[in-house]
């Protein structure tokens, strides 16, 4: 596929009314630290950025809740049809036309425009129609400034921006912790890693957008102006902290079987 460009989704700040602007201005931000684009525009509802060869870092964004490589063109009628078939040329089998038209000065309804690129691909490709159960669908979205054609939606972990929510001191005593701290991240909030000894923390920076350094102490710390210690302990492994902090432990009611697998999805 020819891909120039990059859309990207988010769900949840939908839901933040008049702090809505500053949660995308974070998930801009995050996107750009991660993944190393050097733009991110806004497209009402989402955002789009220019095509990148590791487009795979964006599932290490919290916050997007998936993202299309697409081929962005003019949004003239004939112009599009021309350059959805050349965008599907190489596939095979039945397909479906999606088309979202946000832009209601785009001269065609999104209906009768769905009608006239089906009609167009059946005539200049081997793609036959199909509505119930195509082998593609092929998705046509007009917007303000172009028309942008995507197949594939590749879903995110959702969630809130990192950074968003405060912050929080995380205890990395094994591979739970670490579950524990990407919880609290997808929740918006930054951690600040310590543990007793030397632990492999890569995972947790793979997901941060700040570079985190593991404090090691002999005492969990008080003096560092946060009021929250999160821990990786659950019912299998509970013993009390010795702190004025107040304790937190998202994995409370998993099992080790269930840490161990949202773990290998986060690891992919």
């Amino acid at each position: 596929m020819n891909y120039s460009h990059i859309l990207l989704r988010y769900g949840e700040i939908f839901l933040k009314g008049k702090n809505k602007n500053f949660f995308e201005k974070k998930l801009a931000q995050n996107i750009k630290k991660i993944v190393g684009v050097s733009s991110v525009n806004r497209l009402r509802s989402r955002f789009v950025c220019e095509y990148i060869d590791n487009h795979k870092d964006l599932k290490q964004v919290f916050g997007l809740t998936s993202y299309s490589l697409a081929l962005r063109v003019e949004k003239e009628p004939e112009f599009i049809k021309d350059e959805v078939v050349k965008f599907v040329s190489k596939l095979n089998g039945t397909f479906k036309i999606a088309t979202k038209r946000s832009d209601k000065q785009f001269p065609i309804g999104s209906m009768d425009f769905n009608v006239e690129v089906g009609g167009y691909i059946e005539a200049k490709t081997d793609l036959e129609f199909n509505f119930e159960n195509p082998d593609h669908l092929i998705n046509i979205e007009i917007n303000q400034d172009a028309a942008y054609i995507f197949i594939e939606s590749i879903p995110c972990f959702g969630g809130l921006p990192t950074g968003v929510e405060g912050k929080v001191l995380l205890l990395v005593e094994d591979k739970s912790s670490i579950l524990a701290g990407l919880l609290f991240m997808k929740r918006g909030t930054n951690i600040f890693p310590v543990a007793y000894k030397e632990k492999d923390i890569s995972l947790l920076q793979k997901y941060s957008p700040m570079q985190l350094n593991l404090d090691i102490v002999k005492d969990i710390p008080t003096d560092k102006d946060m009021d929250i210690l999160v821990s990786g302990q659950n019912f299998e492994n509970l013993n009390d902290y010795k702190t004025e902090l107040l304790v937190l432990r998202p994995l409370i009611a998993f099992d080790n079987v269930e840490i161990q697998e949202m773990l290998d999805m986060y690891s992919k």
